[in-house]
Formats: C-alpha cells, sequence, structure tokens
C-alpha cells in the first residue's frame, strides 16, 4: 500500500509527446489559470476520488477549477451538455473523462476549435482521435487479465463465471470484460453470461437475481464496484455466499465489503493520483510544456490483508469533501 500513501503514480509508459496549444500558453505568472474537469459523474466513491485528487491540487497550485459531472455514468447527453457549458466559461485547459468516446469526439472538436487543449482522464477517446495533449489512466486490457488470473487460481476448470460490463460502448470496461473473457474462456471455464450492467449497483442486482434462478455459479468479475457490489447483493440474497466476487476501483465500500469477508478482493486504481496528476499536468501545459502523451498507473489487488490501509487513505482524501 505504500504506492497508494505515497501518492505517486507509478508504472507509466511514455508514448508519443503532444502538441502544446498557443492559447493554453499565454499565462501571466503568478496568476490563477482556470481549469474545467467534466467526469462521468460524481455520484459514485471511483470518481468522487478523482475528483479529490484534483482539488487538492487545484488548491495547492491556485487553479481555479470548475468541476462537473452528470447524476450517472449512462447520462451521456447531459455529460456532453455540461462540457459545452464549460467550454463557454473562459476556461484554459478541459480535463475529460467521456463516459461514450465515441459520442464525445464533437465536443472535442468544438474545443480545438476555441484553442483549449483537452487532457483525458481514466477513458481514452477511440483510435485515431488525436486531438488531445495527455492520457492519464489504466492499462484496461491489464485489469481484465489481472481479473481472470484471479478467479482461475481460486476456482476449478470448467467453473460457471458471470462477467459484468458497463456500458457496452464504453470503452474502459469493455476492455476489462474482453480480456477477463479471452482469458477464462481459453482455460476451459465456462461463462454463464456477459451482461452489461451500465456501472449501476441496483442494476447489477437485479441482473444476478434474475442469473441466480437459471445457473449455477462459481464466480463473478466486474468491471467496477458498483456492479460488484450489486451483484454481491444478490448473491447474499440467496445464500450463495461461496460465489467468488472480485471488481474493480477499490472504493470504500468494497473496501468495507472485503474486511467483512463477504467480497474477495478488488483491482484498486489509483484515481487520487489520477485527479491530482491531472492539475499537474495542466499547470504544465499552461506554462507551454509538452506533455507525456500516455501516462498509465499500475493496479493493485486488495483483499482481507491490505483493505484497511487503503481505507485508512481513501478516508482522509474523501473526509475533507
Amino acid at each position: 500500500m505504500k504506492g497508494f500513501l505515497a501518492g505517486v503514480l507509478t508504472g507509466f509508459w511514455v508514448l508519443l509527446a503532444g502538441t502544446v496549444f498557443a492559447k493554453a500558453a499565454q499565462q501571466i505568472p503568478g496568476e490563477t489559470i482556470r481549469v474545467a474537469m467534466v467526469l462521468k459523474t460524481l455520484d459514485t466513491q471511483y470518481w468522487r476520488t478523482i475528483a479529490a485528487g484534483a482539488r487538492d491540487a487545484a488548491q495547492a497550485h491556485n487553479v481555479d477549477l470548475i468541476l462537473r459531472g452528470p447524476p450517472s455514468e449512462d447520462a451521456v447527453e447531459d455529460q456532453l451538455a455540461l462540457v459545452r457549458e464549460v467550454l463557454g466559461q473562459g476556461i484554459q485547459v478541459l480535463i475529460f473523462s467521456p463516459s461514450q468516446p465515441a459520442q464525445a469526439v464533437g465536443v472535442l472538436t468544438e474545443a480545438k476549435q476555441q484553442g483549449i487543449p483537452v487532457i483525458l482522464v481514466d477513458t481514452a477517446m477511440p483510435e485515431g482521435f488525436q486531438d488531445y495533449e495527455s492520457f492519464i489512466g489504466t492499462a484496461n486490457a491489464t485489469i481484465g487479465h489481472q481479473g481472470a488470473r484471479e478467479l482461475l487460481d481460486r476456482l476449478k476448470p470448467g467453473a460457471q463465471v458471470v462477467l459484468l460490463e458497463g456500458d457496452p460502448a464504453n470503452t474502459t470496461t469493455a476492455a476489462r470484460i474482453n480480456a477477463a473473457e479471452a482469458d477464462l474462456r481459453a482455460a476451459g471455464f465456462n461463462i454463464v453470461a456477459r451482461e452489461a450492467a451500465y456501472s449501476n449497483r441496483e442494476l447489477a442486482y437485479r441482473i444476478m437475481l434474475n442469473l441466480l434462478e437459471r445457473s449455477e455459479l462459481n464466480g463473478v468479475f466486474a468491471a467496477n464496484d458498483e456492479m460488484a457490489l450489486g451483484a454481491l447483493r444478490a448473491l447474499q440474497q440467496k445464500g450463495r455466499h461461496e460465489v467468488t466476487v472480485i471488481g474493480v476501483d477499490g472504493t470504500a465500500d468494497a473496501l468495507h465489503a472485503i474486511l467483512r469477508g463477504e467480497l474477495y478482493g478488488s483491482l484498486a486504481q489509483k484515481p487520487y493520483d489520477m485527479g491530482r496528476l491531472s492539475i499537474e499536468q495542466a499547470l504544465d501545459l499552461v506554462k507551454g510544456k509538452v506533455l507525456e502523451r500516455q501516462i498509465l498507473n499500475t493496479t493493485e489487488l486488495i483483499t482481507l490483508g491490505n483493505a484497511q490501509d487503503l481505507l485508512n487513505f481513501l478516508s482522509s482524501v474523501l473526509g475533507k469533501q
């Protein structure tokens, strides 16, 4: 857990250098810069943790931060409207996490036309889209491989597994489930179902209740903790405590479930660091520096042995909100 407590992103890869927008470099020394961050939502712990990192960095570096997010991750049109709103508020940099990357091409084209550079956080744009300065996130296929490996280690060949993804158009969760599905099938596991739960805890709960009526299950891999916790609730309701459930994100609710011995584990990203670094990258951009094109952080499997350390850290940063 040293990496979480130190607050330092590790394991990043530098790919291509970005092009700096001339408008962004027009900063007077000592001047407060204005940055907008539009996330997929501010209604879940994962996104609130990214927001906490951004807020702390903004306060430390005299950044006027406009922070926005729609009510849920599937409120795509609401998110795009928020982007258009902040583009008209005199910002120098846009930090953005697109709920549906393909649908966001238009608003980012508008940002380019206005001379506003973009930093992507958590979720990349479609392959071939180049109008951004830096992407800060995680190698999502690697997360999927890690999730599959944990199930392979805990379950016997031929095990029955359910995969829960978010919105199928969300490249982040789709990449995780694609990788996990490929590995599990190659190892001879049976994929009972691959269901889109749209990163919604209640929907994942209903999906799992339905699946339990017609399937024998041994394991669940969910592309984030919200869906993992929804599935866990259904399994508990049906008395299926032996089913191994693994999520992604390391949220506080998931950590509490791990400490209670209910959820096996969660593959934790470093959302606080992602939020913090996005502000620091925006500052560098305004100063005229060329950004690293891609910065990827590592993930860590959180189980009973290390969940309390991460929970303590999250409590310290989320408690300030």
